[in-house]
């Protein structure tokens, strides 16, 4: 019976997580260096800004890295300028699917943040 449980659970995590048309950002700073890429700097300048990561929503993110990435951090912050940020863990930032030109992140989390992604 357990087991049925955590397996419908399962389930339900996954559909939830797939179940919406991700909005698409393409992050105007993006850029790749030392086999990186990033979606924004620690400290942005204006227009570089960490893109918006509502609630209960998913993130198709392009990026220019080439492949697809081995792997990913995701910071989060509550100001567009990165400050007092932290990574992500949990809910927060649900990774839906990886290719070489996109990745699709899922805020499953009741609150509103601004992201910054790297990929390796």
């Amino acid at each position: 019976m357990i087991h049925r449980l955590a397996l419908l659970a399962l389930f339900a995590a996954c559909a939830d997580a797939q179940a919406q048309d991700p909005v698409r950002v393409e992050p105007a700073c993006g850029s790749v260096a030392d086999g990186a890429w990033e979606s924004a700097p620690f400290f942005p300048e204006e227009g570089c800004e960490w893109f918006e990561f509502r609630h209960d929503t998913s993130y198709r993110i392009a990026h220019t890295l080439g492949r697809a990435a081995r792997s990913y951090e995701v910071y989060l912050a509550f100001s567009a300028d990165g400050r007092a940020s932290a990574p992500a863990a949990g809910d927060m930032a649900v990774l839906v699917d990886l290719d070489a030109e996109d990745i699709v992140l899922r805020n499953r989390t009741g609150e509103d943040f601004f992201v910054r992604l790297v990929l390796r």
